[in-house]
């Protein structure tokens, strides 16, 4: 029992980060706008510009990565033949969750804030 509380746990925790991104995304882009990788120099790195269109894209892909996991934790409680093997794709599955989460949110911190500072200096 004690196994299924805490991969549980694990997995609602994944899915709290990555909801938490996506506030931390919309955030920082309504604090310093769009244009603020281009206020520092005239030219901004390709990244950069990634970063700040999956900034303007995180609730589409926050929600679409908790849609699908949720989706495939369901798929995975109700197929699945044993207990051990549910647990397994349920943490596999909050793994992922939390993947999706630092990928987005690195992109934030590098792209947003780093790289802008990093080209302006040379």
């Amino acid at each position: 029992m004690f196994k299924v509380l805490l991969a549980t746990l694990f997995y609602l925790a994944s899915c709290a980060v990555v909801f938490a991104v996506h506030v931390v995304a919309s955030g920082v882009l309504a604090s310093y706008g769009s244009a603020y990788p281009a206020s520092l120099r005239s030219q901004i790195p390709v990244f950069s510009v990634a970063a700040v269109s999956l900034m303007q894209n995180s609730a589409l892909l926050c929600f679409g990565a908790l849609f699908v996991s949720g989706a495939l934790a369901l798929s995975a409680l109700l197929r699945a033949p044993s207990r051990e093997s549910k647990l397994y794709w349920v943490s596999s599955l909050a793994i992922v969750n939390y993947h999706v989460g630092i990928f987005l949110l690195g992109a934030v911190a590098v792209g947003f804030f780093w790289l802008p500072k990093l080209a302006s200096s040379l």
